[in-house]
């Protein structure tokens, strides 16, 4: 009786093994998978024909524009990496951690302009293949459950625009609204997120990588304010200028 129960429990913990060994050391295989990724390459293909022809068409262009032409460059290539490491049979916790990264590349694309829609069917794509992987919308992978996909505790906030005089932005959540208070409205705005401010006290801070004015955090995100942060951009030399910010929280 011992004998078959030690074998009952034997054959029970090298089921248990075997589970776990096929999700971490063989094959990923699902036609679904390699669906959305052909559909991934066709989008960034896509995307990199569309912003060289405007980068070729425009006798001058913004930072914003070649910063575009060039993530659009770096997603396509990681779009075409992600499917050889299909076809080579990695296991599904570094596919979970590829796409995590095809995700915030293609969180960093605009939010703006004529391929706007085409960054955005890549990014919901991406999605998707991360959902397929079992990793949740826009996770990294690993076999840990929770453990390895806790709820972001910092992220980032990238924005562009044209200063005259004063202007404040109000981050809440994943939307980003820049306020003229002062001066000239322009509307050549662009922002990303990496992730949402979230609905907790963090603490936000603010880089300047380009301008000349002051930058400051007026107000932190709060209950009080149904965590909000609110940026000043205060530029008093007179004329416009273009300004680059980097917003971190945690």
């Amino acid at each position: 009786m011992k004998k078959i129960i030690l074998f009952a429990m034997c054959s029970v913990l090298l089921f248990a093994f075997s589970a776990t060994a096929q999700d971490d050391m063989s094959r990923y295989s699902s036609p679904r998978l390699e669906t959305l990724v052909s559909q991934l390459k066709s989008y960034t293909v896509d995307i990199v024909d569309r912003t060289s022809e405007d980068l070729n068409r425009n006798a001058s262009n913004s930072r914003a524009d070649i910063e575009a032409a060039f993530l659009a460059q770096q997603l396509d290539a990681s779009a075409g990496l992600f499917s050889q490491m299909i076809r080579d049979g990695r296991r599904a916790s570094e596919l979970r951690d590829g796409a995590s990264i095809l995700g915030d590349l293609a969180r960093r694309g605009p939010n703006s302009g004529s391929n706007n829609t085409l960054w955005r069917d890549a990014q919901r794509t991406i999605n998707d293949i991360s959902r397929e992987l079992g990793g949740g919308r826009g996770n990294g992978g690993g076999n840990n459950g929770g453990e390895n996909n806790p709820p972001p505790s910092q992220g980032r906030a990238f924005w562009r625009g044209t200063v005259d005089k004063e202007v404040h932005l109000v981050l809440q959540r994943r939307s980003l609204e820049t306020r003229t208070v002062d001066g000239a409205t322009y509307n050549n705005v662009n922002f990303s997120f990496t992730s949402s401010l979230p609905t907790r006290n963090v603490t936000v801070e603010v880089i300047k990588k380009k301008g000349r004015g002051n930058v400051r955090v007026l107000e932190q995100p709060s209950r009080d304010n149904d965590y909000t942060a609110v940026i000043q951009i205060l530029d008093e030399d007179g004329g416009a200028k273009e300004y680059e910010l980097e917003i971190n929280w945690r």
